[in-house]
């Protein structure tokens, strides 16, 4: 049975990064967790991101603050006091200090960084990132610093829309009833660009956004504990095709509300020169992402502290279903490297 596809996506990605470094030993700080796990093979800045759910997310933000902290506080790489057990926390710092995502890879509008000592440094943050970005949904940050505290803090929102809003529809997600939208009209189909198609079950597609500075494509059919093959394909593949009348497509509605603690980090101490006495405290992220028949949102918080101490074939139907596990991939138009990731593997992210 054809299912004509309508994806609308709202899609605003809020992520904010914040490193924190104190001068007493080893605060903690409370919060709901997920807990902190290994992260996909491959030694790209994405792999850094963790399990939700059963589901993989990435955001840019902890990458964006550690880079502020390396740049314009320690003045070198972060070096930690790391035991020979501590292999997954070496992987994520290795990948950390090859800052391969800089804030180059957003639009300056999008994200704001800022990095100081105590609480004055606190107080500017809460201030200047509100002025500029007056839709941020997270709290103020609540933080006591002393004047020898570091705190290193990073955010950016992106939201984007369809051209045209799809259809509002349900479709199933691995044979579960779930809420979605499909493509039905002859302007909704032109909403969907056909990166790569082997099957039903293996292609890529991008959908187009009212501001092309941004890309958002959907890959069905890859290795879903890693992108890099995804976003290998999307970077190589420029010409695109657009669906065809009777080809299908359509999509599940996600929403996830996360939040992580780096357990493996906290209770570090560092080793950078000038800075022997202090122990990261804590280091955490908040991660929201919404996609629907109109755009996509993601909003992404993150804390990291320490104290002292080609040309189409002949035309056959393609089915664009993604009923099965895929991935949601976000970039600038000028950029090989994404600001999110999203593995979709079931159905825990989506409403019923």
């Amino acid at each position: 049975m054809k299912v004509l596809i309508k994806l609308v996506l709202a899609f605003a990605v809020l992520v904010i990064g914040v490193l924190f470094l104190t001068g007493v030993l080893n605060l903690s700080l409370l919060m709901k967790s997920v807990k902190y796990s290994a992260s996909p093979q491959g030694n790209t800045y994405f792999t850094t991101g963790s399990d939700y759910e059963g589901n993989y997310v990435f955001g840019g933000a902890m990458q964006l603050a550690i880079n502020e902290l390396n740049a314009n506080i320690l003045h070198s790489k972060l070096q930690l006091n790391l035991s020979a057990n501590d292999v997954e926390t070496r992987r994520i710092l290795n990948i950390f200090n090859k800052a391969e995502f800089t804030t180059n890879d957003l639009d300056l509008q999008s994200y704001y960084v800022k990095s100081g000592y105590g609480e004055q440094t606190i107080t500017a943050i809460n201030t200047e990132s509100k002025a500029k970005f007056p839709n941020k949904s997270f709290k103020d940050l609540m933080l006591s610093l002393s004047p020898r505290d570091i705190i290193s803090y990073a955010y950016f929102l992106k939201q984007v829309a369809y051209t045209i809003p799809f259809t509002s529809n349900y479709t199933t997600f691995l044979n579960e009833s779930v809420k979605g939208y499909k493509a039905t009209s002859v302007d909704q189909k032109k909403n969907v660009q056909i990166v790569d198609y082997k099957s039903g079950d293996n292609f890529i597609v991008k959908l187009e956004l009212k501001d092309n500075s941004d890309e958002l494509y959907l890959a069905k059919g890859y290795d879903m504990t890693n992108p890099l093959d995804a976003i290998k394909t999307i970077n190589s593949n420029i010409l695109r095709t657009t669906m065809a009348e009777d080809d299908i497509f359509y999509a599940p509605e996600i929403h996830l509300d996360m939040n992580r603690n780096y357990f493996g980090f906290t209770g570090k101490s560092l080793l950078n020169n000038g800075f022997n006495d202090y122990v990261i405290s804590y280091m955490y992220e908040d991660i929201k992402f919404d996609m629907d028949n109109v755009g996509a949102r993601v909003e992404n918080q993150a804390v990291f502290g320490g104290a002292i101490t080609g040309l189409p074939e002949k035309h056959t139907f393609k089915s664009l279903e993604l009923d099965k596990p895929f991935w949601v991939i976000m970039k600038r138009a000028n950029s090989y490297n994404p600001y999110f990731v999203l593995g979709v593997k079931n159905s825990q992210i989506m409403f019923k």
